[in-house]
């Protein structure tokens, strides 16, 4: 009848009432030694109840629900689950005395199986698509339960391959074509924060690679002026003295800060924050309320990156901290080569 081995009944006690069990163990055998569904039914059921005094209506309810996810499990391996399939599983359900409500967990496990399996390939075909409806409504699941499952496991395949691709920081154009392909094959809509985190990884790519990312800074700009960056940030005035004490006047002239630290200690207190913008010819730092602090390119006498930051130094002296978070390599590549006309990360 299925895929259903035989159990063996407890041995009779000596004295008492056999084990209630064997009643459950008598009615799992006569379904797995059953050729059809003309072998047995609800019948058979209340006759081996009445035999060994037990309700197997009500009794051994995980058993009953772990032998018809076993059969739903066979009969959903063909990717299928025709007339003859819905017959078995119907008549099966009935002779267990399984409800609709005893039934919702081994439908939703079986459709969360046939999800997992559609989306390996990190591809829905148009097949899969129809067999993944008919699924949710011969189950009679819930369309929000149906729908949820498919998200969460769609949502799991598509993120590991952006995981993948990003494993490097940067993301190239096959790497982010694969991504649009397996975002679209799965019919996934990508969630804002993705989103910003590929737009910063193909940034990265594109200045490894020799070219400099363009964007909408959201400012106005004049003839010939092109956007270059945009994003959130904090920044703040330094304290050159304690800069300079804690640092040492070898890296600061080098330019080699890459792996140290502004100490917070070497930071004005009053620290902004908004958004920094640049352009091929200005630093723009924009806090809402307040007139837009803007830097020209040609004052700039050095750009020092640390670790949290990227500190401006100015032709009279002004050196102004600014921290757009993750963005802080980007920001300060962009930076390196509007003021030296080549985009590498500039001095470690």
């Amino acid at each position: 009848m299925g895929p259903f081995d035989l159990l063996a009944p407890e041995p009779a006690p000596r004295f008492g009432d056999p084990p209630r069990r064997n009643a459950y163990v008598e009615l799992h055998n006569l379904i797995a030694a059953a050729e059809s569904p003309a072998d047995f039914g609800p019948p058979d059921r209340v006759r081996i109840s009445r035999s060994h005094q037990v309700d197997l209506a009500l009794e051994f309810p995980d058993e009953r629900r772990a032998l018809y996810q076993q059969l739903l499990d066979d009969r959903l391996a063909n990717a299928d689950l025709d007339a003859d399939d819905r017959h078995v599983l119907g008549h099966v359900a009935a002779t267990l005395a399984l409800a609709p409500a005893d039934l919702r967990a081994a439908h939703e496990r079986a459709f969360g199986t046939a999800v997992t399996e559609a989306v390996a390939d990190d591809c829905l075909s148009v097949e899969e698509r129809l067999l993944l409806y008919k699924l949710q409504h011969l189950l009679g699941l819930d369309p929000r339960v149906a729908d949820g499952a498919y998200d969460v496991l769609a949502r799991e395949r598509f993120l590991k391959r952006v995981a993948h691709a990003l494993c490097d920081g940067a993301l190239s154009p096959s790497e982010e074509a694969e991504i649009e392909r397996v975002c679209a094959d799965l019919s996934l809509e990508l969630p804002d924060g993705i989103q910003r985190m590929l737009d910063h990884a193909r940034d990265r790519w594109k200045l490894r690679h020799g070219e400099v990312p363009t964007a909408e800074v959201g400012v106005e700009l004049v003839t010939g002026e092109l956007g270059r960056f945009r994003g959130r940030a904090e920044w703040c005035e330094v304290n050159t003295q304690r800069l300079d004490r804690h640092i040492g006047a070898a890296a600061l002239q080098s330019g080699q800060t890459a792996g140290l630290t502004v100490p917070s200690h070497a930071l004005w207190l009053l620290r902004k924050a908004g958004e920094v913008v640049l352009t091929d010819r200005r630093v723009v730092l924009l806090r809402g309320g307040d007139p837009p602090d803007e830097i020209g390119v040609d004052r700039l006498l050095q750009i020092l990156r640390f670790r949290n930051g990227t500190v401006l130094r100015t032709k009279d002296e002004r050196r102004v901290y600014v921290d757009p978070g993750d963005r802080n390599e980007v920001f300060y590549t962009v930076l390196y080569h509007t003021l030296f006309g080549h985009p590498t990360a500039g001095p470690g």
